[in-house]
């Protein structure tokens, strides 16, 4: 726990920012900003970021990936015409 937080880095709250934070940034068919926070020893998202990518954000194509996904948002970001 971070003293000056008073929230755990593992604790549930943590698990729900990124989240709430690609709820806000994207409405659809713009990319999930959540698919930059990735766990330090699998090196993917979590399994809370898939079940978000399927059930609200609808990522059902058989090819897609959350590195397409994470590539996207770098894209995103880069052009110099951001939403």
């Amino acid at each position: 726990m971070a003293p000056e937080h008073r929230v755990h880095y593992h604790g549930r709250l943590m698990s729900l920012l990124p989240a709430d934070v690609c709820r806000r940034d994207s409405t659809g068919p713009e990319p999930m900003l959540s698919a930059l926070v990735v766990n330090g020893s699998s090196l993917k998202p979590s399994d809370r970021f898939f079940e978000l990518a399927v059930t609200e954000f609808h990522r059902r194509d058989p090819d897609w990936t959350w590195k397409w996904e994470r590539d996207a948002v770098f894209a995103r970001y880069r052009s110099p015409v951001s939403p």
